[in-house]
């Protein structure tokens, strides 16, 4: 009888702990990640790569993130192969919408390639990706074909 007891207090002790984890202000539930050719009208990643040519139309950082009750502040920061900052922007991460309200929020910024500067700059370039001012992935992607003279 005392084993069950013992069983018990370590699972609430578990469960106790994971929700003082979650609650924390500097925990980012970050659920899934990729980088991909195109998103879906659903908000899905199609096409998923790390590789590209100056002819694809773009480069998708997609993201899956669980919700709680705060709205958080997502930036997608863009970096030449040599570097420096390509662009930036920002979304936003909803808050959860009651009970019976989707659990986790799809967000997604796209870097154009094809006729922009972009294309002119193959290499490998990288995305950083930032909520609440915190840095909580990165990724990396090749983007293939003539350097521009």
């Amino acid at each position: 009888m005392s084993w069950r007891i013992l069983a018990l207090v370590v699972l609430a002790l578990l469960l106790i702990g994971g929700m003082g984890q979650a609650s924390h202000p500097m925990f980012i539930p970050l659920s899934e990640h990729t980088i991909a050719k195109e998103i879906s009208e659903n908000g899905m990643p199609l096409y998923r790569t790390t590789t590209f040519t100056v002819d694809d139309e773009q480069a998708a950082s997609w993201l899956l993130m669980w919700r709680d009750a705060k709205v958080h502040t997502v930036e997608w920061r863009w970096y030449y192969p040599e570097g420096r900052t390509y662009a930036r922007t920002f979304s936003n991460i909803p808050p959860i919408d009651g009970f019976t309200g989707m659990w986790a929020a799809p967000l997604w910024s796209c870097l154009k390639i094809k006729g922009t500067d972009v294309a002119r700059l193959p290499g490998t370039w990288k995305v950083d990706v930032i909520v609440d001012y915190r840095k909580v992935h990165t990724d990396y992607f090749t983007i293939n074909g003539r350097q521009a003279c």
